[in-house]
This record gives structure tokens, sequence and C-alpha cells, in this order.
């Protein structure tokens, strides 16, 4: 380590643990003087008691529109750090600075880069320029830049502190509120540290070793507390309850609904490069990044339970594995598997950042319902392994007392959902968990995926989208290229800081989000009433006819492969005898040409050039569908009859091709658009490159997959004329076209996910009413939605009622505090913040 390290990590060291938790008593006092920064601080004119010889100072003082020049008498019992406080400045050094920032300044700068990337030297050069330009003059080359950055940074961690110890005060007056135990001993201590210079009166050297150790165990005593009350918790931790009071702040949900609504992404464009310099240890005090031991922990967890990945082995013969469910899912395994198989977060080995140029490769996030981050994870691996999900869920039901139900939407929850059933991940809260889809990633899964995944088809989550985390990452892109390069523990403090910065935000306009909340939900349901209305058909009905759907569309593939198989090969067959007829059809026409007497020479020689090798192929083809033929069973060769000869059969053989190749093209777009929207402010030019080539690369493709859907319309439309004109097989159903409007939409009830009238399914003798008849079709998306528009009222209900709630509490506990601190003479500490 090298000398300006050490000089760095011991000031980095004094300023936690001797420095900050004097000042916080001060700063307090001085924001209740200065009735919140609205008035001038002024000096406090105190005397010296501990009777050693002064030390004077002289601090340069950085303000709006001037430098001033101040000399400071400083002791053991009077330090500098504490006498600018007291005047509304804060110093650049913990013992010993030359430089001071008007606290209104840094004040101005903090809200600032709440908004902005941080950026001192911007800044600091704008200052030094704006009072050179005035006639003020700093010493040296680089006077101001990282003076500056010092005093906002340990400003800003005084703000911190102070907030906390405010919670801690606030804390202990919420235990005598609710009847609790008497404060224990970790949580006097905690509270001491602010009493600052009382606390070192007696001995300065004595007083140093028990603020250097006393901080951190008694931060460490309230963790185990707190871990101890998991166990028997009658209501959401006081954590969560800060976090989102609507969530966790109130009295239980109905039984009918979850109590809790979460979400869970990540984010592979908020990185850490390896190579950014190593700061000192700091920890923001209301900290929502879980410990990196949790994390290890869950990794070790999931490496031992769950055996590595190995190539599936094909089945002899080429013949296809036997299809199921996966113990209590509802959901076969064949979709499952097609789903991982779509969703690059699926595969945790696929590499989405590298290693070996970034020690941090993304952020995960678990956030409520109303958009307020409840934990934050730092992720360390090349993919989006299942882990980092899994830590943060156990955290989350940690702090939730037993009996406390979850709806957890996740871009990949049927993924997770498996292996957890699998492998046994999350036993103790499974029965009390329930996964589902984010709406706007729905699209990579299969349909049978999202009959049972979809918010939309299932019960309990309202009208709750799950991309709460992707309005995080978008709020906190300003901040991508500042924290590619400032230090590991300066990224996770400014993600912190941008935390609580959205919490402020979020709470102040709860109101207005319930409001507008209720006001959507109310039309939509409105919508949803019309849609059932308009059906003609009866509530009980619908839901039976749902429930039918359901039970036949996620039903396991078993019989249908064994269909497949046969079907393969008579299409295989069908697929030989066209290609043979074209062969045929060709060698005749070269036929005409040799027997015609008036063809040119020329003619001749090509086609004597051309025939062998077309009878050739025609030959090859020949006995090559003769072996096909031959291989049909009866049921096969009664098919291939059938096919060879029906239009219809025809014509559904090639929409069925035409529809899977253009639900394809249109997921995988999805998916390049998807890229697009995630990708933003981008600083570096190759990626600017990437995403204007995957835009050309989009539009270029939009022509080809629009004329794919029209000519599937136009299938469509001829098998609907041969079922009018009787000609297609007894019971057989035409599809629906695909609307060229809301071709690219890929909504849940979108007809692009329906194959209806495509495969044999509906050519029985009494088909259900949810595949054919269109008013039951409409009657069931418009109960379904009334459904969730119910749930959603019930829960925005009962979300008023909990605020309600925590307001009276909180207004209960902060007058409670008050009159405490009154009582202890501190009245006017505790109010200022």
């Amino acid at each position: 380590m090298s000398a300006h390290q050490h000089k760095r990590l011991a000031q980095n060291h004094r300023w936690q643990t001797e420095v900050l938790p004097c000042l916080i008593r001060p700063y307090m006092s001085m924001l209740r003087r200065t009735d919140n920064l609205r008035n001038e601080a002024g000096m406090l004119d105190k005397a010296c008691t501990c009777l050693n010889n002064p030390r004077l100072l002289e601090i340069s003082i950085v303000r709006f529109t001037k430098l001033q020049k101040l000399v400071l008498s400083v002791c053991a019992c009077r330090t500098a750090a504490v006498q600018l406080v007291e005047q509304g400045l804060f110093p650049c050094a913990p013992v010993h600075p030359t430089l001071a920032v008007d606290i209104h300044v840094l004040d101005f700068v903090t809200r600032l880069f709440l908004r902005i990337a941080p950026n001192n030297t911007a800044w600091a050069d704008s200052i030094n320029e704006f009072l050179s330009s005035q006639g003020y003059q700093l010493q040296g080359q680089d006077p101001l830049r990282r003076r500056f950055g010092n005093a906002l940074q340990w400003y800003n961690s005084l703000q911190d502190l102070t907030a906390n110890f405010v919670d801690q005060v606030l804390s202990i007056a919420r235990n005598y509120e609710e009847g609790g135990s008497e404060v224990s001993d970790a949580e006097v201590k905690t509270v001491e540290i602010a009493k600052g210079k009382e606390a070192r009166e007696s001995s300065e050297d004595d007083d140093s070793d028990v603020d250097s150790g006393s901080d951190q165990p008694a931060k460490k005593q309230l963790r185990i507390d707190s871990d101890q009350e998991m166990n028997h918790l009658s209501r959401p931790s006081e954590y969560l309850r800060g976090r989102c009071p609507l969530c966790f702040g109130g009295p239980s949900q109905s039984a009918q609904d979850f109590n809790a609504i979460v979400c869970i992404d990540a984010c592979f464009t908020q990185k850490h490069n390896k190579r950014s310099h190593k700061d000192p240890p700091r920890q923001h005090p209301r900290t929502v990044f879980l410990p990196e031991s949790d994390v290890k922990r869950w990794e070790e967890i999931v490496a031992s339970l769950r055996p590595p990945k190995t190539v599936p082995k094909t089945a002899a013969g080429g013949e296809a594995r036997e299809d199921g469910y996966e113990l209590s899912l509802k959901v076969p395994n064949s979709v499952l598997d097609a789903c991982e198989a779509s969703f690059t977060a699926a595969d945790g080995s696929r590499e989405k950042a590298s290693t070996q140029f970034f020690d941090s490769t993304a952020l995960m996030a678990m956030l409520c319902r109303h958009d307020r981050v409840l934990w934050l994870v730092n992720m360390t691996s090349p993919g989006e392994r299942q882990h980092y999900a899994l830590a943060l869920i156990d955290q989350l039901f940690k702090n939730l007392p037993s009996g406390f139900t979850v709806g957890l939407l996740y871009d990949i929850s049927c993924s997770i959902h498996r292996s957890c059933v699998k492998w046994g991940f999350l036993n103790a809260y499974l029965s009390r968990l329930t996964f589902a889809i984010s709406v706007f990633h729905a699209y990579g899964h299969g349909w049978a995926c999202q009959c049972v995944y979809h918010p939309r088809k299932c019960d309990g989550f309202g009208l709750s989208d799950g991309e709460g985390c992707e309005r995080f990452w978008h709020s906190i892109s300003k901040l991508i290229a500042y924290l590619h390069i400032c230090g590991h523990h300066t990224r996770l403090y400014t993600l912190d800081s941008q935390v609580q910065y959205a919490d402020r935000l979020s709470l102040l306009g709860i109101g207005n989000w319930l409001a507008r909340k209720w006001r959507n939900t109310q039309t939509r349901r409105l919508e949803a009433d019309t849609q059932v209305i308009s059906s003609a058909k009866q509530d009980r009905y619908l839901r039976e006819q749902w429930k039918s759907q359901l039970s036949s569309q996620t039903r396991p593939f078993l019989v249908r492969q064994t269909k497949n198989a046969g079907r393969s090969a008579v299409e295989e067959a069908i697929r030989l005898r066209k290609v043979r007829d074209t062969l045929r059809d060709r060698v005749s026409a070269l036929e005409d040409v040799l027997s015609d007497i008036n063809s040119e020479d020329y003619q001749v020689a090509e086609v004597e050039g051309k025939l062998p090798d077309l009878r050739g192929k025609l030959a090859q083809v020949q006995a090559k569908l003769i072996r096909q033929e031959q291989l049909l069973g009866v049921v096969g060769q009664q098919q291939y009859r059938h096919l060879a000869t029906s239009p219809f059969m025809a014509l559904r053989m090639n929409a069925h091709a035409l529809k899977v190749r253009l639900r394809n093209r249109l997921t995988s777009r999805k998916f390049e658009r998807d890229r697009i929207e995630r990708s933003f402010r981008r600083q570096q030019y190759n990626d600017r490159k990437v995403r204007t080539q995957t835009e050309d690369a989009v539009k270029r493709r939009d022509p080809g997959i629009q004329a794919l859907a029209r000519q599937y319309n136009i299938l469509c439309h001829k098998m609907e004329e041969l079922v009018r004109l009787k000609r297609a097989p007894r019971n057989a159903i035409a599809p629906q076209p695909i609307p060229l409007k809301e071709l690219f939409d890929l909504d849940v009830d979108d007809v692009i996910w329906q194959d209806v009238g495509l495969d044999a399914s509906g050519d029985i003798e009494n088909p259900p009413a949810w595949l054919t008849d269109e008013d039951v079709k409409s009657g069931i998306k418009g109960i379904l939605l009334r459904d969730r528009c119910d749930e959603e009222l019930r829960r925005l209900k009962h979300e008023c009622i909990a605020l309600y709630h925590w307001l009276s509490e909180e207004w209960q506990v902060v007058n409670a505090c008050i009159e405490a601190a009154t009582n202890l003479g501190r009245c006017s500490d505790i109010v200022s913040v």
C-alpha cells in the first residue's frame, strides 16, 4: 500500500469514527437555529474548557458569491469541524482543514447531483472561474476540486448519519408506543454517539478508543436482535414498513388477495470497471444492498442442491422424450424448456458482461408495486444466475410474519418456479409465494406458459405489470457512465442516495398515484363489463369455459407427440410427393424440347446436359417416396390419401407453417426492440453503433414480417371459403386472420398466440365453445379483465387504509418523541430534523 493510500484510509477512518459522530448534534442545532438554512448561522461564542494551548487556523471559505478568509482558534474541546458546522460551514479535512464550503453551496450541489450525474470537476472548475472573474484567487494549480470533493462527500455522510440518528430515536419511541420492552444497551449506545462533545469531555484518548470501538458493536447488536425477531414477527419488519408504507404499513390484506406484490429484474448496463481506483470502505447508513455474505451463501446453496447442467441425450430412433409436469407445476416441461431457450435471462451461463473488464457486472433489484426499492444486489457473475433472485426472495420473507403472502413478478418466473419445485429452493416459503411473468416480457413465453403465469390470467395480481424495475433502471440511467469509473464503495453509496431520493419523491406523490390508479381501474372495469355483457353469457358459464380452455391448452404433449410423429411422416410423404411431381414436370418439359423438331441446336445441347441429372434426382425421390409410403401405417395411409386430395388440409399445413415462422420472427423482433429500448444513455461509440445497426435491422425486417402476415391472412380467407362451400373436413374450423394494425403488439390476447383451426384439435364432433364461439372468447377476456380490476380496486382501498394507519402511527411516534425530547431538554435538536 502506498503512502497516499495509507493516508487516505486513515483519514477515512477518522472521519467515520471520530469526526462525523461529533457533528450530528451541532449540525442539528445549526439547522434549528437557521430554520433549515433559511437564515444565517452566525458565530457562537463558547469558551474553551480544556485549558490547552489553542492553535490558530487560517481557512478559506467558499460561498456562492464570494471567497472569504476565516481564522479559527481550535483546541481539544473546540475542534475546527464543530466550530465550522456551527457557523454553517463544512471542512475539507477532519482535523486541520485549509478550506471550508458554505453548507448552502453543498446542499445545493447535493440536490443537483441527485438529478444529474455527479461531476465534482465541472462544478469546482465553474466555481473557481466564477470567483476568479470577480477577483478572488485560490492558491495552487488545482485549488478547489479535491478539497471541494472531500467536503461534499463527508457532508453527504453527515446528512445521512443525522437522518439515520433521527430514525433510531423514532424507533425507540415507536417501541414504547407499541408497549415493547425496555430500550437495549445497543440502542442507548447508538443514540449516545450523537452527543458528541459530552462523550469525549472526560478523556480524549479514552473516548476516542470507545468511539472507534463502540459504533460497530452497537450496529452489530441491533442487527442480531432484528434477526432474532424475524422468527416471531406479528407484522412486517420496521425496515419494510419504512421502505413502503402502502405495502407493509397497514393491517393485513384480505385472504383472497396477496398481502404484497413485488417484482425482480436485473440491469446489465449498470457495470463497474475493474480498473477503477480502489476507494476506502464507506457504507450508507440506510443501505438497501444485500450483504455479500448472504448472496454468497445462496450461491453455495444452489451449487450444492442443483447438479451441473448436462446436454440431454436424444431418445433412441429420434423419438421425442415423454412430456409431463414437474411435480406441482401446471405447465408442461416442453413449454418450460421452450421458455428457457427463448430468454437469455433464463440461461445463467450466457455471458452478458465480461468479468475480464468489470468487477461488478450488473444490478438486480426487488421493488414493490409502487416502484419503491426494497433491496438491491450487486452482481459479479457474467450471467443472470438464479441465486441472486433467491437471495432477494429469502431476505423478503425473513422480514415478513408467517402467513404473509406475496405475488412475485419476474421476466422468467416460470423458470425460477421450476427450479424451486425441482431442487427444493425456498421450500419454507413456496406455499406463500405465487409466481407470475412481467407483462411487457410475456411475448417470450409460450401460450401455455402465459395462460398460467401471465398476471392478467393469474388470480390475485390485479393490474400490476411488474415493470417497476424497468422504470427504476431508467431513472438511474443518467449515472451509467459515472458509476462505471467511480470507486466501488462510492458507486454503492451513490446508488443508495438515489434510492433515498426516489423514496422521497414517491412518498410525496403517493396520493396522486392512488387517485390515478383508481380512475384508470374504474375505466377499464367499465370496458370489461361492457365486453362481458356483449357476450350475452352468464359469468359462471364463462368461468367454466376458461377452466376448460386452461386445462386443454396446458395439457402435456404426450398424446400429441405420437400424433405429431405420425403426422410428420405423413407430411414428409406429401412433401416428397410434391417434389416428385415438380421434378416430373421439369423432366417432361425438357423431353418436350428434345422431341420438338423446331428446337435449336443449343437448346438440345442444354437439355441433354440437364436431363440425366434431373432423371437421377427423380428416381431418387420416387424411391424415397415409396419407402416413406410403406412406413405409414393404416391410419397414416388414410391421412395421407386424405391430405393428398384435400385442398383445405394443404392450406392448413401451409398456414400453420407460416404462422409458426411469423410468430418466431415477431418474437425475435420484440427481443431486438427490447434491446433498443433498454439501451439507455450510451457514451461509448461501439454501443451507439450497435444500437443504430439494431434499429436499422429491425426496420429492414418489418416489411418482410408484414408480407408474411398478409400471406397467412390470404390462406385464412381461402380456408374460410372452403369451409363455407363445405369442401373442408367435417367440423373443421378456419383460423382467424391476424389484424395488421396489432401485428407488432404481441399482447397476451392477440390472435398470433392462438393456433385454433391450424391443427386437428378442432376436428371433433362437438368442439368446445371457447374454441368456436367468438362471443365466448370475448366474454372470457372480459371476465378475466373484470376480475383483475376488482382485485385492483380492493387493493387500492386497502392501500388507502394502510396509508392512513401508517401516517397515524408516525404522527403518534413523532409527538411522543418530541415530548420525550422536551422532557430531556433536547427538543430543539430533534425537531430540527
